[in-house]
């Protein structure tokens, strides 16, 4: 049995095993003693093993084979489990530290959320088997609001739109302070005292990886001034209706909030959630959406900054080239 601290982010890792023919186990515990999660290592092999287990040997594995489909991104597959919980397989190739630094900040921000009328995703657990990572949360009320615009029509669905903005724009009342601009985990190279300088530091990284056809275009994106904000607060950053759950026109539930969270600019949350309604990124909104969001920014004197906003957020995302309705988005905003 060994404990390990960690320093940076308030936890410690206890290593143990009960007796030899059990698996090996790591249990989280944060500085106050409230034990977190435990990360179970049965299974382990070290990353030059042959071949990642497939979902279904993890499913298999883990006594839920038959688990529902929830949803597939690039991060991770979601499945439905028993017991009002859902698995987030991460996607092979995934690290234990990345799933332990997210675990943290989703801690962090469920508490410095716990005002507000929406809840946010924890980690019940983390379990590591061979490559692959396995993190069970529990299922948070709602239906993605993406569906949910499939039912609406008329003021509800207008009020329902206008709820998804109004959360939206309280991300940054959640209470989570930083005296930098940038990522709150993962790249913190990034990190930068202002953020116009974030900015552009983080497009000046996104050139390495954007399509050839892109980079004059993101190039020209670092010369994009936003005003800077007195002070940093959280940003979602990849809000948009397939990441908002809903009941009826209530919004009920924020998910997906890590590796592209930032500090920052609390405009760009309302900034985003309105560019994110078009068409290629959400396809069940309209155009009526489209007003009825645009007209919400001009009410909060936000639409003068917004199409630099959006030109900016799509040189951010021009970096998913195996996202094909994203990069069709991104073309059609730096064309």
């Amino acid at each position: 049995m060994v404990a390990l601290p960690n320093r940076e982010t308030g936890y410690h890792f206890r290593w143990e095993r009960s007796r030899a023919d059990k698996p090996l186990v790591c249990r989280v515990r944060a500085v106050n003693g409230t034990e977190s999660s435990k990360i179970d290592m049965r299974g382990w092999r070290s990353p030059d093993a042959a071949m990642a287990k497939t979902d279904q040997d993890i499913l298999a594995q883990l006594g839920f084979p038959t688990a529902r489909l929830l949803g597939s991104g690039s991060e991770a597959t979601v499945y439905a489990l028993p017991k009002a919980r859902v698995l987030r397989l991460m996607k092979p190739g995934a690290r234990l530290a990345d799933a332990e630094a997210r675990a943290h900040l989703l801690a962090k921000i469920s508490a410095g959320g716990s005002h507000l009328p929406f809840v946010t995703p924890h980690v019940q657990s983390i379990e590591r088997i061979d490559e692959r990572i396995a993190v069970i949360e529990p299922l948070l009320p709602g239906t993605p609001a993406s569906e949910t615009l499939t039912k609406q029509a008329g003021e509800q669905r207008r009020l329902l739109i206008c709820n998804y903005l109004n959360a939206a724009e309280t991300i940054a009342d959640i209470t989570l302070t930083a005296e930098y601009f940038g990522p709150l985990m993962g790249e913190t190279a990034l990190r930068a005292p202002s953020w116009s300088l974030f900015l552009r530091k983080r497009l000046e990284q996104g050139l390495q990886s954007c399509p050839a056809d892109l980079r004059a275009a993101v190039s020209a994106a670092m010369a994009v001034e936003l005003p800077e904000p007195e002070r940093a607060s959280l940003v979602h950053l990849d809000y948009f209706p397939a990441n908002v759950l809903a009941d009826q026109t209530a919004i009920t539930a924020v998910l997906d909030f890590g590796a592209s969270s930032i500090m920052g600019d609390r405009r760009m949350e309302a900034w985003s959630a309105v560019a994110y309604l078009d068409p290629e990124l959400s396809p069940t909104a309209n155009e009526n959406d489209r007003i009825t969001a645009r007209t919400w920014l001009a009410e909060r004197d936000l639409m003068t900054d917004y199409p630099r906003a959006k030109r900016w957020l799509a040189a951010y995302w021009s970096f998913a080239a195996d996202d094909a309705s994203l990069m069709a988005w991104c073309r059609r905003v730096l064309a």
